[in-house]
């Protein structure tokens, strides 16, 4: 596996976090209960993603970041708002293979966890099997633009026969069911780096 298909599965497991384009400034709190279409910005440097979700909790983000100077745009498919099963960029196509029982995984209540085997694809091909583990911790409110919305902490590990496994703690959005921040972990849970927002609204 080379290096450069090693980082994009990391990108891929960190929940890629967000982003679609630049926004408006928001004005108020918005009723994440409300609608199903979000977006969601970080300033510097530039995350922007837009959320649309589906009935059944499927989530499809358009994603927009800076990276060493240009702008790269990222189409990121989620079950339950967190597990990614479908990224594609200019440069990749990057498929988790998973049970459609992944999709029933309850992660309004702590306490909760649930495992899952997974075949890791790549522009079509598959180089990668494993697991990924899923537990809900507490719930939490995260502050964006000014206002708390209620979230719960989720724990992935993803475990992978040919590499490192992979943690991440994510902020999933207990009203909407979409991401609201993401932080990638050391194997001892201490936080390495994160994607958080400074700006959401409704569409």
């Amino acid at each position: 596996m080379t290096k450069s298909i090693l980082q994009r599965l990391c990108k891929f497991g960190e929940i890629a976090v967000f982003a679609c384009f630049a926004a408006p400034a928001f004005a108020g709190c918005i009723d994440l209960s409300n609608g199903n279409s979000f977006s969601l910005v970080r300033n510097e440097p530039h995350f922007a993603v837009t959320n649309t979700i589906s009935g059944d909790g499927t989530v499809v983000e358009e994603r927009e970041m800076s990276r060493n100077g240009a702008i790269e745009s990222v189409t990121t498919t989620y079950w339950n708002g967190i597990i990614a099963v479908d990224r594609k960029s200019a440069s990749s196509h990057i498929q988790l293979r998973i049970s459609n029982d992944a999709k029933l995984a309850d992660l309004s209540k702590t306490g909760r966890s649930y495992s899952f085997p997974v075949s890791i694809i790549v522009n079509g091909n598959e180089i990668d099997r494993g697991g990924i583990e899923i537990r809900t911790v507490r719930k939490t409110k995260v502050t964006i633009g000014g206002c708390r919305y209620s979230a719960m902490v989720v724990r992935t590990t993803t475990n992978r026969a040919n590499g490192d496994p992979i943690y991440e703690e994510a902020l999933v959005s207990l009203d909407a069911g979409m991401l609201l921040g993401n932080t990638a972990m050391a194997p001892d849970w201490h936080p390495r780096s994160g994607v958080y927002f400074d700006e959401i609204r409704a569409n």
